[in-house]
This record gives structure tokens, C-alpha cells and sequence, in this order.
């Protein structure tokens, strides 16, 4: 016997911060490959191909698109939300990790996003934790937050 289908629920907070971040990434991508903004000499060339039209356009691709999706598909409402935003996730975790391997340099930004990837894969309910999981993960979560915010984390990759 099938599986009842679910009916799918328009969700406002996903769509919302799913908008955001596109915004955002739309905004950093078209910066990027118009020429009005870049990383400054040494992390310039680091990029691929010393391109920072590249790295717009991979921005573009990478992050924005699926973001402007997720927020498309949790406003509509869309049966495959949560396959979207577990992808969501994903995506902007293994961007913020691949950013970090190619610049070799640290930014706040960096765990705040790795955060908001996570927050997306929460969202996805397609990941559940234990109670004393989530705790177990909340806590250095946190402390990396704080610590961020404060000031005490150095530029830990030269």
C-alpha cells in the first residue's frame, strides 16, 4: 500500500531567510562579476584562474540560484521543500568549506554561513538529531559564534 501524500504547507520563515541569503548572494555575485567588488591582490589570486568573474558566476550558480529556489519553492508551497532546502544546506556547508580550502583566509562570515547551511538542513526535517545531539552540536556552535563575534578567533589560515 502507497504512502499517504502529504500536502504540502506554505512556509513563510523558510522563504523569508531563504530570500535573504539570495539577495545577498545575487548581490555579492553581481558585485563580483561586474567588477565592483574583489577580495584585494593576495586573495585574488588565489582564486582559480586568478578570476574573479569566476568566482561570481560560481556564486551565482552555487549558492544563489538554489537559495532564490528554496525560497520560491517554501513560498508557494512546493511538494519538494525540504529536498530543496537539504540541498540548500549542503551546498552553502561544502561552499564555505571549499572557500576556505581555495583562500586560505578567514572571515567572520565564514562560520556564520557554515551556521546558516546548517540552519538549512534543520530546516529540511530530512535530518533528526537526538536531544542530546543537537545540544552536543549547539554548544561549539555557539562558542565559535561567540567567539567570532567577539573578536577572539585570529586569522587562523594564513
Amino acid at each position: 500500500m502507497a504512502a499517504p501524500a502529504r500536502t504540502a504547507r506554505r512556509r513563510p520563515w523558510l522563504a523569508g531567510f531563504a530570500a535573504t541569503n539570495a539577495v545577498a548572494s545575487w548581490g555579492g555575485a553581481v558585485g563580483l562579476v561586474g567588477g565592483w567588488m574583489d577580495f584585494g591582490d593576495v586573495i585574488n589570486s588565489r582564486l582559480p584562474f586568478r578570476s574573479v568573474v569566476l568566482a561570481g558566476l560560481s556564486l551565482a550558480v552555487v549558492v544563489a540560484l538554489p537559495l532564490t529556489a528554496l525560497a520560491r519553492a517554501a513560498w508557494a508551497p512546493h511538494p519538494r521543500t525540504n529536498d530543496i532546502a537539504a540541498l540548500v544546506g549542503l551546498l552553502l556547508v561544502g561552499w564555505i568549506i571549499v572557500q576556505i580550502m581555495v583562500l586560505r583566509a578567514f572571515s567572520p562570515f565564514q562560520p556564520f554561513y557554515l551556521c546558516v547551511g546548517v540552519g538549512f538542513l534543520a530546516a529540511s526535517q530530512r535530518i533528526s538529531l537526538s536531544r542530546t545531539s543537537r545540544g552536543r552540536l549547539a554548544v561549539p556552535v555557539g562558542a565559535v559564534a561567540l567567539a567570532v563575534g567577539i573578536g577572539l578567533v585570529p586569522h587562523l589560515i594564513k
